[in-house]
């Protein structure tokens, strides 16, 4: 039996009642994974690639560094890419599965506070443990255009090692030991709950990622209806891009419909009805902000500065005509923080793209969620 290392795993397996770890159920639970098996020497030329292309100036770089960190990539003593410590090191026990980011921080309010879980963005390795087998999985197969500005492919997601080993641990765990998985996580949030006794303690599913399976919804879904059923003030919420896992309709899990889809997704989804979210281009807000250079100008609070008293009118009438809302429905993201939360999708709300977090993904009387590019 294929087993992970590490003293907190012994404690939780304590606590699980020995359960058995698995294989990778590809022809089972996990069907239908968008995946492509590489064995060692085609890694190895990928990680090499890695490494020479990190050697690049900034401006020749490719992106294939996004899906294994350079940092990450282990030598032997003759110099040569350590295929096996490789292994040891992606499949390694996260030491913790949750996390908060920024945007969670800012979601925080002073009767509840906002988690979150992240797995690679668009596209993450795995070992197949048991089989002893590398695989690329597709973690976005519902991407669009979104997969061209996502956040998650820049900035610290891209920059820090430890952010692709946190993440890159978690999806493998997930795929070698879902059960395990759904023990630990639920362990980690109903913690979390404790520690924040008397706050709501909200939860957003993929941060960085999707549903790239139906059997991770089901344990999303899973860990959300346990944790209610104890009478704890918990919520859990998401954004996708999978049409199919949208339309599960399922009311333990708040979703929002990236319009910024396939096509092909797109078409599954009723958006006239659904809640979603989707993208707002740098031209339809740029002029009205104040700039640093390049970069928008934020105050001491981080947010960002308007060029005068009607630019924030001038951005709702302009979203208005171009994505054709009822200017009377849509409202900035600070205003809709001081409107009680109502039962029906009744508001559309403006995300600045920085100072502000992911409370109107969360509410479900928002019914469209327009993120200004960032």
């Amino acid at each position: 039996m294929v087993k992970y290392g590490g003293q907190r795993l012994i404690e939780m397996m304590n606590r699980v009642a020995g359960m058995p770890i698995n294989e990778i159920d590809w022809s089972g639970e996990f069907s239908d994974v968008s995946k492509e098996c590489i064995n060692d020497e085609a890694l190895k030329e990928y990680l090499n690639k890695v490494v020479d292309n990190q050697k690049l100036s900034s401006d020749k770089r490719t992106k294939s560094q996004l899906l294994v960190h350079n940092k990450a990539i282990p030598f032997d003593e003759k110099g040569d890419i350590d295929v096996q410590a490789f292994i040891q090191n992606i499949t390694k026990m996260p030491a913790q599965i949750y996390s908060q980011n920024a945007k969670m921080e800012k979601s925080d309010a002073d009767n509840s506070i906002t988690f979150n879980v992240g797995i690679p963005a668009l596209r993450g390795i795995v070992y197949d443990m048991e089989h002893e087998k590398f695989y690329i999985v597709n973690t976005c197969p519902g991407a669009g255009t979104c997969a061209k500005v996502c956040y998650a492919r820049r900035g610290r997601y891209v920059l820090l090692p430890n952010i692709f080993g946190k993440q890159t641990r978690i999806l493998n765990l997930l795929l070698n030991d879902p059960e395990l998985f759904e023990k630990l996580l639920k362990h980690e949030i109903e913690t979390l709950i404790w520690k924040n006794k008397g706050k709501k303690v909200l939860f957003r599913w993929n941060d960085a990622g999707d549903f790239f399976s139906k059997k991770y919804f089901e344990i999303a879904t899973n860990i959300t209806k346990q944790l209610q059923g104890k009478g704890y003030k918990f919520e859990s919420y998401a954004h996708t891009k999978m049409g199919d896992v949208y339309n599960l309709n399922d009311p333990n899990v708040t979703l929002n419909f990236s319009v910024d889809a396939a096509e092909k997704e797109r078409k599954k989804v009723d958006l006239s009805q659904a809640k979603t979210s989707e993208i707002v281009p740098p031209e339809l807000f740029k002029d009205l902000f104040l700039k640093d250079r390049a970069h928008l100008r934020v105050d001491d609070k981080g947010k960002l500065i308007p060029t005068s008293a009607e630019s924030l009118d001038v951005l709702k009438q302009r979203i208005a005509d171009k994505f054709n809302v009822d200017i009377n429905t849509l409202i900035m993201y600070d205003d809709m923080l001081k409107i009680p939360v109502g039962g029906e999708k009744k508001w559309n709300v403006i995300v600045l793209p920085k100072g502000q977090g992911d409370v109107a993904a969360q509410r479900k009387d928002v019914q469209r969620t327009f993120l200004l590019y960032h």
